[in-house]
């Protein structure tokens, strides 16, 4: 049985969009996060991402959205003063993650398989499994 001490700080991860630049790379990541059931309020802004490959690659990137690399939206339920505050499970907030401002993690290639890894402030962690497509366009976004 769970109990809420183990899932009070545990963020869903939703659908999660890539979009390519002009070389044909994935370079923006866009993932929809909510608190899972039973979670306390989570600040998003202190959360971190970590994305790896099957090639070993791996990279830890802030979730900070004072910077170029993150940038946080309010999409669902959340009230201006929130900031990057979770606090109800209706709550919605768009994260876009730059790949392109950051030596961390490479821009994405087409048939990749990439883990992306949210990890809330308090230690809780969800992740999930992300497949590049085969082929990827130019300036197109696609559901990973």
């Amino acid at each position: 049985e769970e109990t809420t001490a183990e899932v009070s700080d545990v963020v869903q991860i939703g659908e999660v969009v890539g979009t390519s630049n002009s070389t044909g790379n994935i370079t923006t990541i866009n993932a929809s996060v909510r608190l899972a059931s039973g979670s306390d309020p989570i600040n998003v802004s202190q959360a971190s991402y970590t994305i790896s490959s099957p090639r070993g690659n791996a990279g830890v990137i802030s979730g900070n959205n004072e910077t170029d690399l993150v940038n946080h939206t309010q999409v669902q339920g959340m009230e201006a003063d929130d900031g990057s505050v979770l606090k109800d499970q209706e709550d919605l907030l768009a994260v876009e993650i730059n790949l392109s401002k950051t030596d961390a993690v490479n821009p994405l290639v087409e048939s990749e398989r990439v883990k992306l890894i949210l990890q809330a402030p308090a230690g809780g962690q969800t992740f999930t499994e992300l497949k590049t497509p085969r082929n990827i366009e130019d300036d197109s976004s696609y559901i990973l």
